[in-house]
């Protein structure tokens, strides 16, 4: 792949780099609109569920998304705490809201396909920008002035559209590797077990 005219730009030139007004524990419930934790995107990203899922509600995210702007497809949640720098893609325009301070809001707009800034995300240039923007010796924290200067390097639209879609690609078959994993495993130390309803559960 030609990375030669790729352009390198940082994060805060493209979009809006930022967070949503604080909301306290009291105010958190057991039904309305989803509240996030930087644990959940840890989750999001090791397919993992989450047992103890937090909301806030209709009423409270109404109020104060009309004055912190409401997350949009396309848009990049990650990490600034604990294992900070991991990404969570917005694809859906389910209602959500998360915790100020814990995650870092990209306001990409379709500025970056999202597909392709998810992908950059977890590539080892930003990845190694923000584990060494965070410091060493110190309880690393990745926040929106670094979010702000966290360097990508871009190819045209077109070619972000198919280098998402063959990673994309790549993801899904790495999982489905990961889920027959086991079962290749069961099969192979002599079970006469029939594989097709092995599959079925």
């Amino acid at each position: 792949m030609d990375t030669s005219t790729w352009e390198q730009r940082k994060l805060g030139e493209l979009m809006d780099v930022a967070s949503v007004r604080r909301v306290h524990q009291e105010d958190w419930t057991d039904e309305g609109v989803r509240f996030l934790r930087a644990r959940d995107l840890v989750s999001f990203a090791k397919n993992e569920s989450i047992e103890d899922p937090l909301f806030i509600s209709s009423e409270m995210y109404k109020e104060y998304s009309a004055q912190s702007g409401k997350v949009s497809v396309g848009d990049l949640l990650v990490t600034g705490v604990g294992t900070i720098g991991v990404p969570w893609l917005v694809t859906s325009d389910n209602p959500v809201y998360f915790k100020d301070g814990n995650i870092i809001w990209f306001k990409n707009r379709y500025s970056i396909d999202g597909g392709f800034f998810y992908h950059s995300f977890t590539a080892s240039a930003i990845q190694n920008y923000i584990n060494e923007a965070a410091g060493i010796g110190t309880v690393g924290t990745y926040t929106i002035e670094t979010g702000k200067k966290t360097p990508i390097w871009l190819p045209s639209r077109q070619e972000q559209r198919e280098i998402a879609a063959m990673m994309t690609h790549l993801d899904t078959l790495i999982t489905l590797h990961q889920r027959m994993g086991p079962i290749f495993c069961f099969c192979a130390h002599g079970s006469r077990t029939n594989f097709a309803s092995t599959l079925q559960g």
